[in-house]
C-alpha cells in the first residue's frame, strides 16, 4: 500500500491534480501494482480526504497504543511519531491517520522511514503542506534529535 501512496505523492505533487479514481486505478495497474493493493490503497486514500475532525482529538495530549499497534509499531516508530508531534509537524488527527495507514501495511516490518513517508502522504492529502519540498527534505533526511 505504501508503494502505491508514494507513487501517487511523487506523481501528483498537488493532490487536487490527481485524476479520478477510475483513471488512477488504470494508471496504477499499468504501473504494475496488484488490483487488491490498488483498491485497498485508494479506499484508504479516499477516506482520508473526506474525514471530519473529531473534537476529542484536540484534548488528547498523550497517545496510548493498543497492543496490536505496539506489536506492529516498534519503539523507533513510536519515537518517530512522538518527535513529529513535538516538532508540531503532526497534529493529533493527522497522527491518527498516519497510524491508521501504517497499520494497513500488511506483511511489512514497519520502520521509521515508513512513518515519515506516511506522514508526508497524510499531510499532503489533507492539504496541510504548504511548502512540501522543505518538509519532505527535513523528514526524509532527518536524524533523530535534529530539527534543522
Amino acid at each position: 500500500m505504501l508503494d502505491i501512496l508514494v507513487y501517487l505523492y511523487e506523481s501528483f505533487r498537488m493532490a487536487e491534480l490527481a485524476p479520478d479514481r477510475d483513471a488512477l486505478e488504470k494508471r496504477l495497474f499499468a504501473a504494475g501494482f496488484e488490483e487488491a493493493a490498488i483498491t485497498a490503497a485508494l479506499d484508504w486514500y479516499g477516506n482520508l480526504a473526506g474525514s471530519a475532525t473529531h473534537p476529542a482529538l484536540a484534548l488528547a495530549h498523550l497517545r496510548h497504543y493498543a497492543p496490536e499497534e505496539t506489536e506492529r509499531l516498534n519503539t523507533a516508530c513510536r519515537n518517530e511519531l512522538a518527535w513529529l508531534e513535538s516538532a508540531q509537524i503532526l497534529d493529533p488527527e493527522s497522527r491518527e491517520w498516519v497510524i491508521s495507514g501504517l497499520m494497513e501495511l500488511a506483511g511489512e516490518d514497519i520502520e521509521p522511514d515508513h512513518v515519515r513517508w506516511m506522514t508526508l502522504i497524510v499531510l499532503w492529502r489533507r492539504g496541510l503542506i504548504e511548502h512540501f519540498t522543505h518538509l519532505e527534505d527535513m523528514l526524509l533526511n532527518h536524524e533523530p534529535g535534529r530539527l534543522h
